[in-house]
């Protein structure tokens, strides 16, 4: 089971609310343990989750019927699956017996979609199952409709519905064994293709064809691809996409690679150059890696994104004045960005269920990556980035990481 559901009760009942409801992809993923398509590629074409304020209760799932043969071929752990969206057109034959359980499963999914037009009248059965039909309900608003959102209100007038992605933000942030388990996994999936990258980068080869390398690494064992950002020489100061370029002797060059495996994300980047690097480049790198150990000193159960930032801004600027950075990495999980977002200054917020800072304190199982991206124009850039699971007196890493300006001979 993927979702801290006693974290999720504990906030339900802090706020007073008989259920919530997920929307988005990562959402429904979260409660439900689903890992569909539909949703990723017909932006109409929802599923929705339900959890209710009841400890002995499991989660519902209504799910379009375009992701029946997901659900039924993947899985998942929901209580209970409505499928909608009427009868699928198949062609039947009298006396039908399923060959295996993924047929009994797909066979009992096209048939509850035959029962369910509807998202709307789905929704309503799983709620009406549930014995919710009054008290505080909140909806994930980021993927529902403002017509969803106006029909449910229609249908439970005795319900209040609040907009909740903040909730189930606050919810994710405390990653569950599960939930880390598979996080492991995609930073392994990003880890072994970022070692063939170093493995085929020489000098003469271009920035495409090593992007090349990475993605087929990454595909192979399951990965899908969010973004490789791969650049050289005066391109190394930020992160542009790969081209043509080729890499020359004395380049610098720098990645930062994303992935999602199985809908949870995996980040990181690294650097180095093409033949000895010059005094000026071990100096920079040497204050580079100085200020990212000076920030993972920091990391423990209750410190701030803005403790974390500031600790590498000071370690850095020790030895490398010149440097600057808007923030020292982010959190991670289901989405590549998750609540506080940003390890850096302190921002406002003013959204329901959301913390009014995001300099709250960083609690046991969050999951961070620390980063810190740099180049000066005409020169070239580094980059370094290390995935840590904050724990009650300091952090350990996600999956193990060596980070080093690779000097390619």
């Amino acid at each position: 089971m993927l979702y801290n559901k006693s974290r999720a009760l504990s906030l339900m009942q802090e706020n007073n609310l008989e259920a919530i409801i997920a929307t988005t992809h990562e959402n429904v993923t979260y409660l439900t343990g689903h890992v569909g398509w539909a949703q990723r590629v017909y932006r109409q074409r929802k599923s929705c989750a339900l959890l209710t304020n009841n400890p002995d209760a499991g989660t519902d799932l209504i799910m379009n019927r375009a992701d029946n043969t997901y659900y039924a071929a993947y899985g998942g752990y929901a209580e209970n699956v409505y499928s909608y969206g009427g009868q699928a057109y198949h062609i039947g034959q009298d006396n039908y017996e399923t060959e295996n359980i993924e047929f009994e499963k797909y066979l009992q999914l096209h048939n509850s979609g035959g029962e369910n037009p509807t998202l709307l009248e789905a929704l309503v059965k799983a709620l009406k199952n549930r014995d919710i039909t009054s008290g505080n309900i909140a909806l994930d608003e980021e993927g529902c409709s403002e017509s969803l959102f106006s029909a449910l209100e229609n249908e439970f007038p005795n319900c209040n519905f609040f907009p909740a992605s903040g909730l189930f933000l606050m919810i994710r942030l405390v990653k569950t064994n599960e939930e880390l388990e598979i996080l492991r996994d995609a930073a392994s999936i990003n880890e072994n293709a970022i070692q063939q990258v170093f493995n085929f980068v020489k000098e003469g080869v271009s920035e495409n064809e090593v992007a090349e390398i990475w993605r087929q690494a990454v595909a192979k064992p399951g990965g899908m691809w969010h973004w490789f950002h791969f650049n050289s020489g005066h391109r190394s100061v930020f992160i542009f996409p790969p081209t043509e370029k080729k890499l020359q002797k004395g380049d610098l060059f720098m990645f930062d690679a994303g992935l999602f495996y199985k809908n949870y994300n995996a980040d990181t980047g690294s650097c180095g150059c093409i033949g000895e690097p010059t005094d000026r480049i071990k100096k920079e790198w040497s204050a580079i890696q100085d200020g990212f150990l000076q920030s993972l000193e920091v990391v423990k159960a209750g410190c701030t994104g803005g403790q974390i930032y500031k600790a590498l801004i000071s370690g850095i600027k020790s030895k490398f004045p010149e440097f600057d950075a808007p923030f020292a990495g982010h959190t991670i999980g289901l989405e590549a960005r998750e609540f506080p977002f940003i390890l850096g200054e302190e921002t406002k917020h003013n959204q329901k269920f959301l913390p009014s800072t995001s300099e709250i304190p960083l609690p046991v199982n969050s999951v961070i990556n620390i980063e810190a991206p740099i180049g000066t124009f005409g020169f070239g850039g580094y980059q370094i980035e290390y995935s840590v699971i904050v724990k009650e007196n300091g952090w350990e890493p996600l999956i193990e990481q060596k980070r080093e300006l690779k000097i390619i001979e």
